[in-house]
C-alpha cells in the first residue's frame, strides 16, 4: 500500500512540474506571446528553437497547411511548421505534445494550434487519407 501511495505522490509530483501538462490552450497562448502573428516563418524557426526549446523534431512543411483538431476538415494558412514540443506523464502514460505554427501564402504566422498525443492518432489519420496518391 506505501508503494502505491508513493508512486501516487511522484506521479502528481511529475505531472505538476511539467510545462506541457498545461491545456492546449494555456500553451498556446504562451507560445503566442513569444512567436507573435505576423512574423516570418525564417523569423519563427530560430525562436521556437531557443525560446521554446522543444524535445523533438521540428520539420518545415511548405505548400501544408495547419489542421485544426476541433474540426479536422478546417485548414489553415498555407504553411506550416510541425514541432514535437516533448512530453509529460499523466500518471504512468508517457503523454507527448506537438504544436503546429499556421503561415498565410506570404510565410507570416497566423495562429497556432497545440494538441496532445490522445488527439494526434486521429489528426494522422486525416493527414494520410487527404495526401494525393502517387500514380
Amino acid at each position: 500500500m506505501r508503494f502505491m501511495i508513493n508512486l501516487i505522490v511522484i506521479s502528481v509530483f511529475l505531472t505538476a512540474c511539467s510545462n506541457l501538462s498545461k491545456s492546449p490552450e494555456t500553451l498556446r497562448h504562451n507560445y503566442l506571446a513569444i512567436t507573435q502573428p505576423g512574423i516570418s516563418m525564417d523569423e519563427t524557426i530560430p525562436l521556437i528553437k531557443k525560446k521554446i526549446q522543444p524535445e523533438g523534431a521540428l520539420i518545415v512543411r511548405e505548400g501544408t497547411p495547419c489542421l485544426d483538431k476541433e474540426s479536422l476538415e478546417r485548414q489553415k494558412g498555407l504553411h506550416s511548421i510541425k514541432v514535437n514540443l516533448g512530453w509529460y506523464y499523466w500518471g504512468v502514460m508517457k503523454t507527448p505534445v506537438y504544436g503546429e505554427w499556421c503561415f498565410n501564402s506570404n510565410k507570416t504566422l497566423i495562429d497556432i494550434i497545440v494538441y496532445k498525443a490522445i488527439d494526434d492518432f486521429q489528426h494522422q489519420q486525416f493527414e494520410h487519407s487527404a495526401q494525393p496518391s502517387l500514380r
